[in-house]
């Protein structure tokens, strides 16, 4: 299975406060089980940027989260790669866009107006700002924000079916 996220902020203090948590760590917790309820061992997640707050976070939550994780750097995600080599299940793709041409995505930390292959129907994964949601009336456009999504990876079967109903709805 394939999922997608981005934005976790895992450890750092405020955005745990904006999400309802009394701290970081419980939010942590919380993210874990989240994550984990749904992403299993061998799965495949695509993280679109902003992992963590800090090199401790970093590694607990590595060595805690299930799948393979992808990981397109945002610019907050120093902490992150100064200890991505430590990780087998953690790979960095130096790209800031990325096209998974198998699925017809492109992925990217941030939202594009455009991408490759945005004319011919390709989908545009990001992540960032939670104002700039799914966006499928005028653009293949999802934001993979985890708070769009209960704090939880979505998966591309998931995304597939909000699509195939996006043009059912268009078709009537």
């Amino acid at each position: 299975m394939i999922y997608f996220t981005s934005d976790t902020y895992f450890g750092r203090t405020s955005k745990a406060k904006s999400r309802k948590f009394s701290s970081s760590s419980e939010m942590n917790l919380e993210m874990i089980n989240r994550w984990n309820s749904v992403v299993k061992e061998n799965d495949i997640v695509y993280h679109l940027g902003n992992f963590a707050w800090d090199i401790i976070s970093s590694e607990q939550m590595l060595l805690n989260l299930n799948g393979n994780i992808n990981f397109l750097p945002s610019y907050s995600d120093t902490a992150l790669l100064a200890i991505a080599d430590n990780f087998e299940n953690l790979k960095i793709i130096d790209n800031s866009v990325y096209c998974i041409e198998n699925q017809n995505l492109v992925v990217c930390p941030w939202r594009m107006f455009t991408w490759p292959a945005k004319r011919s129907g390709s989908i545009h994964l990001h992540g960032g700002d939670t104002r700039y949601k799914a966006n499928l009336n005028k653009e293949n456009r999802f934001n993979t924000n985890c708070e769009l999504w209960s704090l939880t990876p979505i998966s591309l079967n998931s995304l597939n079916e909000v699509i195939e109903m996006t043009k059912e709805v268009n078709n009537d």
